[in-house]
């Protein structure tokens, strides 16, 4: 039986693994897809620390290891999200200036054609 500390790894190693894959999903939706940075991180710790008091009613672990493995990938759902954040930080600010130019461009158009419809009423 593997032990370390407090937790038996053959009691629940299926919460190890989901919990991991759902920090990774997380992240990758939230930081990818929502550009909602810090959301991942959050909503990590929070669930997993949640866990950490509901899971020592049913198992014989105690809830401090499994705060500090809920700390343990918030900090790594945080540091994936530092990296999302820096890789897509370039298609960003190219989106934001394309919106930008479309804004001013139907800006500029509307005042033409405003312009335009003045004069042809006036003569």
């Amino acid at each position: 039986m593997y032990i370390l500390g407090d937790i038996s790894y053959t009691d629940i190693p299926n919460f190890l693994l989901i919990t991991i894959i759902g920090m990774l999903l997380l992240s990758l939706v939230f930081g990818l897809f929502m550009n909602k940075f810090i959301l991942a991180p959050v909503f990590t710790f929070i669930v997993l620390a949640i866990c950490a008091f509901i899971l020592p009613n049913f198992f014989d672990i105690k809830y401090p290891a499994l705060l500090g493995y809920a700390v343990f990938l918030t900090v790594i759902s945080l540091i994936l999200s530092a990296i999302f954040w820096y890789v897509t930080k370039d298609s960003r600010d190219r989106k934001r200036r394309e919106r930008r130019a479309a804004e001013e461009r139907q800006a500029f158009e509307d005042k033409q054609n405003r312009a335009r419809y003045n004069d042809t009423d006036v003569r």
